[in-house]
């Protein structure tokens, strides 16, 4: 096994031609990236992927077929997705090849490229945690099996013998201090669910709605991501909000809390805060301000996502 652990998995999502498949395993091959796995083929593994294979028939003997890309990460930690243009949405912001194949070190990740002609919609990219894009002179064309090739050499690269990985240094792969490790981090089939559970929760008591909820979920997504949970803290997550769709359908004689001790102690409602003296450059700025939301410039979605919550 390479320095950096298990090499990342390469998941090719709705891949149109054979020829580009035989080449993306020749590229596997050499410079040892993960296993081949196809999430709904257009194409057969026929005489011209094996041609363009180059003698990596070993690749596509072993390719596994999905239907979806969530069954194709569903094992993973941690998925980088490709993108030929860079992107500064917080949700889908971009980073350098260098940077993102580092911190898939020692985890067990993937490689997620799209469609020959399309890319990864953002749906996709919703279901990855890192959006990678190789820097060109100004005419981003890589094709499928180029885009390969780029990310297996700097994969390849980074686990020479002598190289220093950053991501390996933290995970104390390269003979470092380790950083405390509290748990087993969770796998994409448990966040998925967790993320399913939140949306049917978000609705259920009105924060927010089907019109709203893909832009609202994808803040969260963004959240959840930045914080990278272990299995053990997705887990205590979705307790909380199975307790809290239940305790949404029951009548307030019904809950436990007001049997808690402590509980007649606690104030029924926040006392009020006294506003603080008004000046009028302050009121100015309440005006000008008061009412206005955001806009996500990426997707054009007003109102900066959630609904506010019911008081």
């Amino acid at each position: 096994m390479p320095r950096g652990g298990e090499p990342p998995r390469v998941v090719l999502l709705a891949p149109k031609h054979a020829a580009n498949v035989g080449a993306a395993a020749r590229a596997i091959a050499n410079f040892g990236l993960g296993p081949l796995w196809l999430v709904a083929p257009r194409c057969l593994l026929d005489k011209e992927a094996y041609a363009l294979a180059a003698h990596a028939d070993r690749v596509l003997d072993a390719a596994v077929t999905v239907a979806t890309l969530d069954e194709a990460l569903a094992d993973r930690e941690l998925a980088a997705a490709t993108s030929a243009r860079r992107r500064r949405h917080h949700a889908h912001a971009s980073a350098d090849p260098e940077d993102v194949l580092a911190e898939l070190a020692g985890r067990r990740s993937a490689l997620v490229f799209g469609p020959e002609e399309s890319g990864l919609d953002n749906d996709a990219l919703d279901r990855c945690q890192r959006v990678v894009t190789v820097p060109t002179a100004g005419h981003a064309s890589l094709n499928l099996a180029q885009s390969v090739v780029v990310l297996g050499y700097v994969w390849h690269r980074a686990n020479l013998p002598g190289a220093q990985t950053p991501a390996a240094r933290d995970r104390g792969l390269d003979g470092g201090e380790a950083v405390p490790v509290l748990g087993p981090p969770a796998e994409r089939a448990q966040v998925e669910a967790m993320l399913g559970q939140l949306r049917a929760l978000m609705r259920r008591v009105g924060y927010s709605d089907a019109a709203r909820e893909t832009a609202v979920l994808r803040k969260y997504r963004a959240l959840l991501t930045r914080v990278d949970p272990t299995a053990d803290e997705v887990t205590l997550l979705r307790g909380l909000w199975y307790q809290l769709a239940w305790a949404v359908e029951q009548v307030p004689e019904r809950l436990p809390g007001p049997r808690l001790r402590g509980w007649e102690d606690a104030p029924a409602t926040p006392a009020p805060v006294a506003p603080a003296p008004a000046t009028p450059a302050a009121d100015d700025a309440d005006g000008r301000d008061s009412g206005r939301g955001s806009e996500d410039g990426d997707h054009g979605e007003r109102g900066g996502g959630a609904d506010p919550a019911p008081g």
